[in-house]
């Protein structure tokens, strides 16, 4: 039987080291009929992030080898998805210079945790939605 989520909506790159965490929003992707990869630290997700192209990367600020913002740059300067959507998620609401980051790295959003699954599908969705011809 086939069904709207048999057809990828896009490719997303998940980079947590949590891996409780990462289950569950590459769960919540899936369900969302997206393709979904997952790396647990930096270094392995610029790897992906080189060699793939991806339309959507959602990784952690604190990771261990590169951090977030080491891995966000690393993707944006260099291979496959460097038009990515970029979505940065963090536990430090009050550390990050959240401005800093969406401009230097042309972030589309920044999540705190806990945040809702919800709300990070929805703004995927909306932000790789066509735009309605005029």
């Amino acid at each position: 039987m086939m069904t709207e989520t048999m057809a990828s909506k896009g490719k997303v790159l998940v980079a947590e080291d949590d891996r409780a965490l990462a289950d569950i929003v590459r769960l919540a992707f899936t369900r969302a009929g997206y393709e979904v990869t997952v790396a647990h630290c930096g270094k392995m997700a610029l790897r992906a992030a080189h060699s793939t192209a991806y339309d959507v990367i959602v990784s952690d600020y604190q990771m261990p080898g590169l951090d977030g913002e080491q891995f966000l740059a690393g993707a944006r300067a260099a291979g496959q998805s460097q038009q990515a959507l970029l979505i940065l998620c963090s536990a430090k609401s009050y550390e990050l210079d959240s401005e800093r980051l969406r401009s230097e790295l042309g972030l589309a959003a920044i999540f705190y945790k806990p945040f809702s699954l919800g709300e990070l599908v929805r703004a995927v969705r909306d932000a790789l939605a066509p735009l309605p011809a005029t």
